[in-house]
């Protein structure tokens, strides 16, 4: 059997094709053989029990894989030290223990702190969509713009403006940084920027979250390369990724009239929808970061020997049949429905969570209370043929107001 080849993030792909893919696989197994786009081969699971099952368990290392001078890789940039040590790289409890810094500025009380001045941000970039007239482009006046103008705010800087710099975001983030020319050049703007920021803020703290976890790196808890490293993940993972996500429910939306009024006249099903697009909207290839077995283990029937590589694929999970009856269709009635992972599962769990399902149900909930009417101007039959990783880059829509 021929490994199945993991591609890279693009930014158009057959999103019909690839569940197609993925059923294909199922039937040979829940753990098969795969290319990682960026070097070797490995293994992929191919359901969610087992997706679940993969990422909370600790024999498959991270850290592990980074002392390793190769090995299969899901990004360019995992062979790079052109950046600074991330706790995204540890496991365990050196994980678990700068996580917990991070965490603690990132509760749910603080992120509804963020609750008035996002709506704000909201407000003012639907004002900016309308201006354009109708029909109008809202993907990067709105959808992009707001969680960045969300995170700058946390972070206590005026939002960034320079595009070399959001550029640079994106390099680092997903697969478009396919040389290490790239990966190096996006890290020196990164570094530079966070630099600045970070000296800035030495002089001049405030009531931001620079200013916290600086006072964190002063208590010995963060390292000041950690911090660093902390800021770019932040923008360039998560202005991007709540982006996309809040990008692509849009356009679903836009896609769906008879959906759009129903959240409308009932808002109390909004809870059930939202998650349902979560569970839809795709941001990645599934699989967000390989890791390594630590010692030789099996893992759905399959033996993975020490030092081999495995991907648990979120994508694949999200459109098990055995989890999700029917999985390709949108429904917000399921019974008991099993949680998505849309935010990966686990230690590893996206720490941003909370505040990327804040930004994006606020504004979610503002598009539908702002506008009676809000559709693609040009609808094809096929739309769910074609699913955007990178969220869609255009979503033009007619739009009238309530």
């Amino acid at each position: 059997m021929s490994a199945y080849k993991l591609q890279a993030q693009q930014n158009l792909v057959n999103w019909a094709q690839t569940q197609r893919d993925y059923d294909v696989l199922r039937e040979q197994g829940e753990v098969v053989r795969v290319d990682f786009p960026f070097g070797g081969e490995g293994w992929m699971t191919t359901t969610y029990d087992l997706a679940r099952k993969f990422y909370n368990d600790p024999t498959f290392s991270i850290e592990k894989m980074m002392s390793m001078s190769d090995y299969p890789r899901i990004r360019q940039i995992e062979a790079s030290n052109a950046g600074n040590p991330s706790f995204l790289q540890y496991d365990g409890a050196k994980h678990q223990a700068k996580r917990a810094v991070l965490m603690k500025h990132l509760t749910v009380k603080r992120v509804n702190a963020m609750r008035a001045r996002t709506q704000e941000f909201i407000d003012a970039g639907l004002d900016d969509f309308e201006a354009q007239g109708a029909p109008a482009d809202i993907t990067t006046i709105f959808a992009r713009l707001v969680p960045l103008h969300v995170l700058c705010a946390m972070l206590g800087t005026p939002t960034i403006t320079d595009r070399d710099f959001i550029e640079s975001c994106y390099l680092i983030v997903d697969s478009r940084a396919k040389t290490m020319e790239d990966v190096i050049e996006a890290y020196t703007i990164q570094s530079r920027f966070f630099s600045e920021l970070y000296e800035e803020k030495v002089r001049n703290p405030g009531d931001d979250l620079m200013s916290a976890m600086i006072q964190d790196t002063a208590d010995g808890l963060w390292t000041a390369d950690e911090l660093r490293s902390l800021g770019t993940t932040l923008l360039a993972a998560a202005h991007d990724a709540t982006g996309a996500m809040l990008n692509g429910m849009l356009e679903w939306l836009s896609y769906e009239p008879e959906l759009y009024q129903r959240l409308r006249q009932e808002p109390e099903s909004f809870p059930r929808a939202f998650e349902e697009l979560f569970r839809l909207v795709s941001v990645g290839i599934g699989v967000a970061r390989g890791r390594v077995a630590a010692e030789d283990t099996d893992l759905g029937g399959v033996h993975i020997r020490e030092g081999e590589a495995v991907g648990g694929n979120l994508l694949a999970a999200h459109f098990d049949p055995a989890a999700f009856p029917n999985p390709t269709a949108f429904d917000m009635d399921r019974e008991n429905p099993n949680p998505h992972l849309a935010f990966g599962y686990g230690p590893h769990a996206c720490p941003g969570a909370q505040l990327a399902r804040m930004e994006i149900s606020l504004a979610l909930k503002t598009v539908l209370q702002r506008y009676e009417r809000f559709e693609n101007v040009q609808p094809s039959e096929g739309w769910r043929e074609r699913r955007l990783l990178k969220g869609a880059p255009e979503v033009v829509v007619r739009w009238e107001r309530a």
